[in-house]
């Protein structure tokens, strides 16, 4: 039976740039043509909305320049990423769609929309969180020592935020079990609540052909997250000279959104950036190896699961694989200090019948476990218990 969801976003969802942006866009997939769906987001002064694809009636709450220093101002005892989105024409924006739309579910895009549950009528709330960032900000203090002290402290106030919204919604869902155990901290109380709904991706029935003419590294993601650049630039360092060193004909391919300066000037060093590329799948036909430096960061890295999907080895670290739930041996190749990850990359480019064997058994992983329909589907039925339990 059609349900009535209402959805509030820190952002719009398309296009679906950021990490929560694709989770959302691959639910409403899903959810648009079978329930009635609105969705209420923030956007900046200027913003002009690009046209989803997707039967979905969307809201959009401007920022005003000075309310999110207002907001943090005003609730110091918040953390910084609340105080940043307590924008009090969100609040106007959700009180009428209650009134109007009457949504019979009410899902809230990560914690920091959370300050939006008491206001909420009583109307069954789920709050994706979609990954710990409390998790994210104690790792981000390891690299960057002169922060530490801010990123702690915003690591404990997320931590004790995101357990208090846990106990006023009627659900909560994350990417991975490491997201899990970070938010309930222990709390077994807590633990009936939060449960692990996987990010989902679109996957080929079969992996793409090939059509490499050189050897080829391939890395994607959103170039000005913190995680992505220092995985990057540490690799550039410490592994890239070397692995260039033994084949000087080896191509490192690095494409994705708001590069950064510090990715930018990569190019300096033969390294191949893409800025804000319109189609993957071209560049991904013609990689040789995914690289995902990831030694930072929470919930699930997107894009190793994309480059499985596609049919691509990968290399990552340990830590990035905390986030691949389940994942069989033989599927991903791990490396965490500069020999390993080059004996790591340099192995499966000597050996394509290894790469070949290691892509395949990742691509039927990521098929049997984050195939964006089931993943969808497993979202709905959440949804429609809570309405059927209203």
């Amino acid at each position: 039976m059609p349900v009535r969801l209402l959805f509030v976003t820190p952002r719009p969802f398309w296009p679906p740039r950021r990490g929560e942006q694709a989770r959302l866009s691959g639910f409403l997939s899903r959810l648009a043509p079978r329930h009635q769906v609105l969705v209420v987001s923030l956007v900046p002064p200027g913003f002009h909305p690009t046209p989803a694809p997707l039967p979905v009636e969307q809201r959009y709450v401007t920022t005003r320049p000075w309310r999110p220093v207002t907001g943090i101002l005003t609730h110091p005892w918040e953390p910084l990423q609340v105080g940043l989105h307590r924008e009090p024409g969100l609040l106007r924006g959700l009180r009428e769609s209650l009134a109007v739309f009457r949504p019979q579910v009410v899902v809230l895009m990560l914690s920091r929309m959370a300050w939006l549950l008491p206001h909420l009528e009583g109307a069954p709330t789920v709050v994706d969180f979609v990954d710990s960032l409390a998790l994210n900000m104690r790792m981000r203090a390891r690299f960057e020592p002169w922060l530490a002290p801010l990123w702690w402290w915003e690591a404990w106030r997320l931590s004790v935020w995101d357990r208090r919204v846990l106990a006023l919604a009627d659900a909560g869902t994350v990417v991975a079990e490491r997201d899990r155990a970070a938010i309930l901290g222990g709390q077994e109380t807590l633990e009936p609540k939060l449960r692990v709904v996987p990010f989902g991706i679109p996957v080929p029935e079969e992996p793409l052909p090939r059509t490499a003419k050189a050897p080829t590294l391939l890395t994607t993601g959103n170039l000005g997250y913190f995680p992505t650049v220092q995985g990057i630039l540490w690799f550039a360092r410490y592994v890239w000279p070397r692995l260039r060193q033994k084949d000087p004909h080896l191509r490192w391919v690095v494409a994705g959104t708001r590069p950064s300066r510090r990715i930018r000037a990569l190019a300096r060093m033969g390294v191949e950036v893409v800025p804000e590329p319109e189609n993957l799948t071209p560049l991904r036909q013609q990689a040789t190896v995914a690289v995902a430096p990831l030694f930072a960061g929470s919930g699930t890295p997107i894009k190793v699961l994309e480059a499985m999907a596609w049919g691509l080895p990968v290399v990552t670290t340990p830590h990035a694989a905390q986030g691949l739930d389940g994942i069989p041996p033989g599927s991903l190749a791990q490396a965490q200090d500069p020999a390993g990850w080059y004996e790591a990359v340099a192995g499966l480019l000597d050996d394509p019948a290894r790469a070949q064997a290691q892509a395949v058994t990742a691509h039927q992983w990521v098929k049997g476990r984050h195939e964006l329909g089931q993943v969808a589907e497993e979202f709905e039925r959440l949804l429609s218990s809570l309405s059927a339990n209203r």
